[in-house]
């Protein structure tokens, strides 16, 4: 059943707050809220009426609307009250599930290296071989190409490197790609193209988008005043990053807050959206800083509903298309209220520690991409977003275990898609996306008690026993199994309730929690006995406390009472 659709205010919505607050503290019976409904598998392609194409606004149209968010941002109640709003579309397991949004790859069922190297791809890319017709070309905007046809009548777009910086931004947007499909996202087939300018032939009616976003008839001038803007390979030809069109009919981009309202499948408003939330983190990884609306696409596919694709991923890694990236991206938005004011209101005396950073360019087919500076926690894209900027402490572990689901090998396979033409500066790109990939994975999984795949049973003594992966150990963090589990178990309706502490079993990624004072053998009696017939949940929280670190945030373990044993009902980071 499609449920209304709720904006939620949360200066609007205080007194509501406060309503179920007040009734939370009285008591009550009703479920733990990850045992409520949860979203099914793709129930968001539906057949729906072909909606309208939304147009992509112009630039001071992108301008106001971004200044507007980070005023908005600034005032939030979040952002001074420190309230938070989880995520609405999550499984009683702290999940998403596979939808027009998001499918579930890597993170789920390893690939292989090749087929995290393949991507998307379906073909080998555009067949250079014979006539490339040029449809269409671009002129405005930061990176001008052309729209083509190859002689299997496939379209693609071609876009190309700064001047001075050949591979750079090709080669980004490839390898950026290749990871945010293998984690899970729609995105288009993307491939280093290379090509001859003789196989270029302009089809009768082309145009050209101009820099005013003006239309005109397109000239064979026009593809050498392109080409004239751009490096060649030594050997004459020019290589080009070729983006094949997404099946379906484009119908604009889709942004990070509110829905469409002519999708009657988009149930939950983009800001409350896990995998949007979690892309945070995958972005930061991956240093793409211009993750907005922008790069978004929605397309009408077969059997007639929108899929939710993230296109051109030319300013990840070192690139920021045009350039390499500089000091300030991944650290302040284009317009950062707060840092603007501090500088404002001391004359020029406030610094960020990005404005003393060197920057030091080791090859320009890389730009640059910090490494020990990275910091997970303070990485901000360009602009802000709704889903990043509401994105809470489970969302982001989320999307941690995403990035943690790429091993070296991986890595090492979706660098070499980029095609960079040394193999010192492929290694030594892998080896930085290695090592922030460590750095992400410890900042969140070392955030909150980071166990999975929960399992209930009875011990040899009828004891209740609750195994789980540790996936802190599983990631070989350092230390990470010098630990103890604290916990707290709670069954009120059958007034059962013990705490005590484990420690890790060392070397080991599945662990046990035994709790010596419930019995739920056949043998049993008294409150604990399978004579208690009622059907209802208690929880087992468990805190993990390693010697590196403080304790983090507890999981909750949802345990269902069937009147004989326990089976474990929901999880919650």
């Amino acid at each position: 059943m499609r449920g209304a659709r709720v904006r939620f205010s949360p200066l609007a919505s205080a007194p509501v707050l406060l309503l179920v607050a007040a009734a939370s503290a009285c008591g009550g019976s009703r479920a733990p809220f990850p045992l409520g409904p949860v979203p099914i598998a793709y129930a968001d392609t539906l057949a729906i009426p072909e909606p309208e194409e939304r147009e992509r606004p112009e630039v001071p149209k992108i301008l106001r609307a971004a200044f507007a968010g980070e005023i908005s941002r600034v005032i939030s109640p979040r952002s001074w009250l420190g309230t938070a709003h989880e995520a609405q579309n999550v499984t009683h397991f702290d999940d998403v599930v596979s939808s027009a949004w998001f499918e579930h790859r890597n993170g789920r069922d390893r690939m292989t290296p090749e087929e995290v190297h393949r991507g998307a791809s379906t073909v080998t890319g555009p067949d250079t071989s014979r006539t490339i017709e040029v449809i269409a070309g671009k002129a405005q905007g930061i990176s001008p190409g052309f729209t083509v046809r190859d002689a299997r009548g496939d379209r693609y777009l071609f876009k190309f490197d700064p001047q001075g910086f050949l591979h750079l931004s090709s080669a980004a947007g490839v390898i950026a790609n290749r990871f945010f499909h293998a984690a899970g996202y729609h995105t288009p087939e993307d491939y280093i193209v290379v090509f001859d300018r003789d196989r270029l032939r302009l089809r009768e009616g082309s145009t050209i988008t101009m820099p005013d976003f003006t239309k005109r008839p397109m000239a064979e001038d026009d593809i050498s005043a392109v080409l004239d803007l751009v490096d060649s390979l030594p050997d004459g030809r020019y290589l080009a990053v070729a983006s094949k069109f997404v099946p379906g009919i484009p119908k604009g981009p889709f942004y990070f807050e509110g829905v469409r309202r002519d999708d009657p499948n988009d149930h939950y408003h983009h800001e409350f959206r896990r995998e949007l939330r979690g892309l945070y983190v995958v972005s930061s990884w991956l240093n793409h800083v211009d993750m907005r609306f922008a790069n978004t696409l929605d397309a009408y596919v077969e059997p007639g509903y929108l899929r939710h694709y993230l296109i051109d991923f030319a300013a990840s890694l070192g690139s920021g298309t045009i350039r390499p990236h500089n000091a300030r991206e991944g650290m302040e938005y284009n317009f950062d209220f707060w840092p603007w004011l501090g500088r404002i209101g001391t004359l020029g005396f406030y610094t960020m520690g990005w404005e003393d950073r060197e920057q030091e360019i080791i090859d320009p087919s890389l730009g640059w991409l910090p490494v020990e500076d990275f910091d997970p926690e303070d990485w901000k894209a360009n602009w802000p977003n709704g889903a990043f900027v509401g994105a809470t402490l489970r969302d982001k572990y989320w999307g941690a275990k995403l990035v943690a689901s790429f091993t070296d090998e991986q890595i090492v396979a979706a660098v070499s898609a980029g095609q960079l033409p040394k193999q010192t500066a492929r290694d030594t790109l892998a080896k930085v996306i290695q090592h922030r990939r460590d750095q992400v994975v410890r900042q969140w999984f070392g955030a909150v008690t980071p166990v999975e795949n929960v399992e209930a049973g009875e011990g040899d003594d009828g004891t209740l026993e609750v195994s789980f992966d540790d996936l802190a150990i599983r990631q070989q963090i350092p230390d990470a199994d010098d630990a103890a589990y604290a916990w707290a178990f709670k069954h009120s309706d059958l007034k059962r309730q013990w705490q005590g502490s484990a420690r890790a079993e060392p070397g080991q990624v599945r662990q046990t929690i035994r709790i010596p004072n419930l019995r739920i053998s056949a043998a049993g009696s008294g409150a604990g006995s399978p004579r208690d017939e009622a059907s209802s949940t208690a929880t087992l929280k468990i805190t993990v406390q390693r010697t590196t670190g403080a304790s983090s945030q507890a999981a909750t373990v949802y345990l269902k009472w069937d009147g004989s044993r326990y089976t474990v009902a929901g999880l919650q980071h």
